[in-house]
């Protein structure tokens, strides 16, 4: 019986020590995307937040905690769980500007020269293979006489 409660007790403390636990006026980053209710207990929708986001917690209770988004005043309860004391950067979208373009293994353009340079080639032909040395079967291409 002692080994029952003894091993009860050790599971509770654990499950305490990995539960996050979030304190007034500390800053949390939302870990998945969702929606803030307007109470604890509610299902109705004041806001949504997306990965990344910023908040200060306002109050904490076991599975929700009451939240201020950094970039609004919007104020609303969310799930412990999706939430994290570490800080999350969130990953710039795509803007594909001439600046920022690398040509693989042609270096890189700026705005300004951004353009198509004139390239000068001989057309090429196509030649049965004995005449390169190649092995039979095998056609070599070679440029064109001009």
């Amino acid at each position: 019986m002692k080994k029952i409660i003894s091993i009860m007790l050790i599971a509770m403390m654990g499950a305490m020590l990995f539960a996050a636990s979030f304190k007034k006026g500390q800053t949390v980053y939302v870990s998945k995307d969702g929606n803030l209710t307007d109470g604890e207990k509610s299902s109705t929708v004041v806001g949504s937040v997306v990965y990344g986001d910023r908040g200060t917690v306002l109050e904490s209770k076991s599975k929700k905690v009451k939240i201020q988004l950094a970039d609004s005043s919007v104020t609303g309860w969310f799930e412990t769980k999706s939430l994290t004391k570490k800080k999350i950067v969130k990953k710039s979208t795509v803007n594909t500007i001439a600046d920022n373009i690398a040509l693989a293994g042609k270096g890189s353009v700026s705005a300004g020269t951004l353009s198509a340079a004139p390239v000068e080639a001989a057309p090429a032909e196509a030649t049965p293979a004995a005449d390169a040395g190649a092995t039979e079967g095998e056609l070599s291409i070679e440029p064109a006489q001009q």
